[in-house]
């Protein structure tokens, strides 16, 4: 009787570990396949990825605003066959993950080179640069063609028929080695604008203003456009 019951003893004990050796392998299976891989999904990057996107809007608006600026943005495969963005500034390129995290940033004063990502691959899909800003401003006759400059004269012509007389007129000129930029000159006072109507500088006036010499104004080339 003894030795039945060590017996059944025995085969309790070893059907007791072989059931926690199977439940161990199987929860370990389980929570292998529960590990989300890096999912980076999207047609276009640059309209897909917000943060891409936002990244080239803010680009844009800096060249737009007259800094010179030369950009480039790779899509690139590091690590495990993972998808990543380099953006080339000149001196600094930031590596950003699919989310738009800074894995790290090539270049700079220590001269790095994110070797630790180990980068296989780099397909250019954006880049611009000042001159491409003048592609920006397109037009056949600006005084219709642009609405804020067709509003600028109206609004002149509705004072001189107000008999508000002052003297006025409207250049074309150029600034920043070759953008497009406006000039309304009412002789005490002159107001120079980009391509979008955004203000660039005034000259003259009580204070005497001056436009900046980095803005690269070209005085001698304008061509008048419109005078009441």
């Amino acid at each position: 009787m003894k030795i039945i019951i060590k017996k059944l003893l025995c085969f309790t004990v070893i059907m007791t570990l072989c059931l926690a050796t199977v439940t161990l392998f199987a929860v370990s299976s389980c929570d292998k396949s529960e590990i989300p891989p890096t999912v980076c999904y999207f047609d276009n990057p640059l309209t897909d990825l917000l943060w891409l996107k936002s990244k080239v809007d803010e680009i844009t608006l800096i060249i737009q605003s007259g800094n010179p600026l030369s950009v480039s943005i790779y899509q690139c495969i590091y690590g495990n066959n993972e998808i990543g963005f380099l953006i080339d500034e000149g001196n600094t390129k930031p590596f950003y993950n699919c989310n738009g995290e800074i894995l790290c940033t090539m270049g700079g004063f220590a001269g790095e080179t994110c070797s630790e990502l180990n980068i296989v691959s780099q397909k250019l899909i954006w880049e611009i640069n000042n001159n491409d800003m003048n592609n920006l401003c397109e037009f056949g006759n600006p005084l219709t063609d642009l609405p804020w400059l067709k509003a600028k004269v109206d609004e002149i012509t509705l004072l001189l028929q107000n008999n508000l007389p002052f003297p006025v007129a409207i250049y074309q000129c150029s600034y920043s080695d070759g953008k497009i930029c406006f000039l309304e000159d009412r002789n005490i006072v002159k107001f120079y604008y980009d391509c979008e109507g955004q203000g660039l500088c005034m000259e003259g006036g009580i204070a005497g203003e001056t436009c900046p010499e980095e803005l690269k104004i070209d005085y001698k080339n304008k061509k008048l456009i419109w005078k009441p």
